[in-house]
């Protein structure tokens, strides 16, 4: 019972009672929902691997990745950030990092991940009260194989990468004749 739950949690199989009799009125909907969730419960990069894979060719690097960023998406919500799409296919990412400086902040570009990493050192101060927040951060983002980064610069606590689309020739549409 320390779990919340009126017999323990859901995942505790050996807790929920077998017999129908033994469980309290209105529990049983409570139960096969747990239960209905416990078996959809799935990767969805496994999904979308399966989803994709009778109709599509060489992606197995991008799912990859996909797969290898989701631990640094799902924990890092530090600084918020923003994606601007732009017309003639630019794009901007502004994170916002009040109280870095451009020498605290390092941005990396290797193998379609794009890495933003803020470092402010130890603060020696003594405060009273320390409500902002200014920790240090790993801020990683998939950049797809025909996107470059074009720059990037800090304003008033805002920190902007531009980003644009360059499309080459050969992987433009092109009409194939029919011999």
């Amino acid at each position: 019972m320390a779990s919340g739950y009126p017999m323990g949690s859901p995942h505790e199989r050996n807790q929920w009672p077998h017999n129908p009799k033994q469980i309290p009125a209105g529990t049983q909907r409570l139960i096969d929902g747990y239960k209905l969730a416990a078996e959809r419960s799935v990767d969805p990069f496994q999904l979308l691997h399966n989803m994709l894979d009778p109709w599509t060719v060489g992606f197995d690097r991008q799912l990859t990745l996909f797969k290898e960023l989701e631990d640094v998406r799902i924990k890092s919500n530090y600084p918020p950030y923003n994606i601007k799409t732009l017309p003639d296919d630019k794009a901007e990412i502004e994170l916002a990092i009040a109280g870095f400086k451009k020498d605290d902040v390092t941005i990396t570009y290797k193998e379609n991940v794009l890495t933003v990493e803020g470092n402010r050192g130890e603060d020696d101060g003594e405060y009273a009260y320390k409500g902002i927040a200014a920790r240090n951060f790993t801020q990683k983002f998939a950049i797809a194989d025909d996107v470059v980064v074009v720059g990037a610069k800090l304003t008033d606590g805002f920190l902007t990468i531009s980003l644009e689309r360059i499309v080459p020739e050969e992987k433009k549409a092109k009409k194939i004749t029919i011999k």
